[in-house]
């Protein structure tokens, strides 16, 4: 088959479940890149908790982060970015704390993590997968008008109560589950879609001739936008059970099986 472009999510998709990029799926990667397809990461994780796994693992791509909310191309280089005024963020952050739900908050703007609490340990359980710290302080304290994502980590077992509460409220924000304690509060219009046909317009790319790879529910646009979205087979069995499309799991090197069975790539 033809590919022109590679999308991919992190956590649960390029990451086994020891938040680990594995030699063979590493090899993967520069191999497509070695051909001259784009191979692009795609999160929701913010910048600062995304290069120092890509340094660790010697990748270099460009970056979607924030789901859309920064594009990065391979240099670092911002080529595209949008967020949540701080006033916004604040209204977001207000209410969550108002209403007791049970989740702790963070925020995102560029490089900037900024979190209210660093004892909680749904924080430091945050921090250890990406290999990065918040800094303890508030949305007032964020340098620029501009929030990329608010971070509701959840207490396990209470997202979904938590994702209702935060769309009843927020109708007009972009609000996803990331993972089973995890969720997006992002601008309308921030998705990992937008991110991908975004990229695709500026590279003269079809996306019918794109792949992607995602594990959760804010992966399923992305994976709709492209002509091959392939679900993890890690994933919700709620999403599994729709899905046309299924890679191996992430902790069998979901995403290099695809490449080599499609024979896009050789190891």
């Amino acid at each position: 088959m033809r590919a022109t472009a590679i999308f991919s999510d992190i956590d649960g998709t390029l990451l086994n479940t020891e938040h680990q990029v594995t030699p063979r799926t590493r090899c993967a990667i520069e191999a497509v890149q070695a051909a001259g397809v784009p191979f692009v990461i795609v999160t929701a994780r913010g910048v600062s908790g995304t290069y120092p796994l890509l340094d660790q693992q010697r990748i270099a791509c460009t970056v979607v982060t924030y789901s859309g909310g920064v594009i990065l191309d391979e240099n670092r280089s911002v080529i595209h970015h949008h967020g949540l005024t701080r006033a916004q963020a604040q209204e977001v952050v207000d209410f969550a704390e108002a209403e007791g739900l049970d989740m702790t908050w963070s925020a995102y703007s560029f490089e900037d993590w900024v979190a209210p609490d660093r004892t909680d340990e749904r924080l430091i359980a945050e921090e250890h997968i990406v290999m990065a710290q918040a800094r303890e302080g508030t949305i007032a304290s964020i340098e620029r008008d501009e929030v990329q994502k608010i971070l509701c980590l959840c207490t396990l077992g209470k997202t979904a109560e938590v994702e209702r509460r935060l769309k009843e409220r927020f109708p007009e924000f972009a609000i996803a589950i990331s993972s089973e304690t995890l969720i997006e509060v992002m601008p309308a219009g921030s998705s990992k879609a937008q991110a991908v046909r975004t990229l695709c317009d500026l590279w003269g790319i079809d996306p019918a001739d794109a792949l992607a790879f995602g594990d959760n529910y804010n992966d399923l646009p992305m994976l709709e936008a492209v002509g091959h979205g392939y679900l993890m087979a890690n994933a919700p069995a709620e999403l599994l059970e729709r899905a046309p499309l299924v890679a191996p799991d992430n902790n069998h090197d979901g995403v290099a099986s695809v490449l080599e069975n499609l024979g896009l790539i050789q190891l």
